[in-house]
């Protein structure tokens, strides 16, 4: 899992000064919006249209469907992209992974929170076992200030993989956020279990050892040594 998952969120407002239209958000008067021109895909414009065609008559070909949205990702036709996805679901074709995480890299790079939060909802229930959907869906939740549902999924994500550093990191800022330092020292626990070759390491001690020091948490918290683990598992 590549530790550069986590994506930045920002909503920005921006008004035309022609007509005082809001993109995300009113500016003034209710003024109707102007209609958006087609994206302008190059010199892959006939295929675009094509296979827009096809899925008009056969909308839940699933193979073609990730074709289209692929394509369009590729192209820079990030709304595209999300429609695409929203169009698959609307026919009714059940969930498809590979067009829900198109959408919600596309929703992330728009700055879309609440897009990439339903993507990544839908990928979670799609696949409750994969714990990089579990992070995502904490991402999105943690950029629309939903910390605590951020910690259940970061913390779900953990229990999956134990030994993976980046959703350790995210899980312990998420409980840090909520003040919530003996899960904190909980989660280095089992981190240090799960990997123990990160026992002896200098930020790892010093972090358990300052949890500990302004906790009262289980004494049961002291790192585990790697040497002696090693030897406690032997054949």
């Amino acid at each position: 899992m590549s530790a550069s998952f986590r994506v930045p969120f920002r909503l920005a407002v921006l008004c035309l000064s022609s007509g005082a239209v809001a993109v995300l958000g009113a500016c003034s008067s209710g003024s109707k919006a102007p209609e958006e021109p087609e994206f302008d895909h190059g010199l892959k414009k006939p295929i675009v249209r094509k296979l827009r065609a096809e899925l008009k008559e056969t909308p839940c070909d699933k193979p073609k469907a990730q074709e289209y949205a692929q394509l369009l990702m590729t192209t820079g036709d990030l709304k595209g992209v999300t429609k695409a996805s929203d169009d698959y679901a609307a026919a009714g074709c059940g969930a498809n992974v590979v067009l829900l995480q198109l959408s919600y890299t596309a929703n992330a790079r728009l700055e879309q929170k609440e897009g990439a939060l339903k993507a990544a909802t839908a990928l979670v229930e799609a696949q409750p076992t994969n714990a990089s959907y579990r992070v995502w869906r904490g991402l999105s939740q943690e950029a629309l200030g939903q910390m605590e549902g951020a910690a259940a999924d970061y913390q779900k994500a953990f229990e999956l993989q134990p030994d993976q550093r980046p959703i350790l990191n995210a899980l312990l800022k998420a409980y840090e956020t909520l003040n919530r330092p003996c899960d904190a020292l909980a989660a280095y626990q089992r981190y240090v279990q799960a990997k123990p070759t990160e026992a002896n390491k200098s930020d790892v001690k010093e972090a358990m050892q300052v949890l500990a020091s302004k906790t009262t948490c289980p004494v049961d918290a002291a790192p585990v040594d790697a040497g002696a683990s090693e030897a406690a598992t032997a054949p």
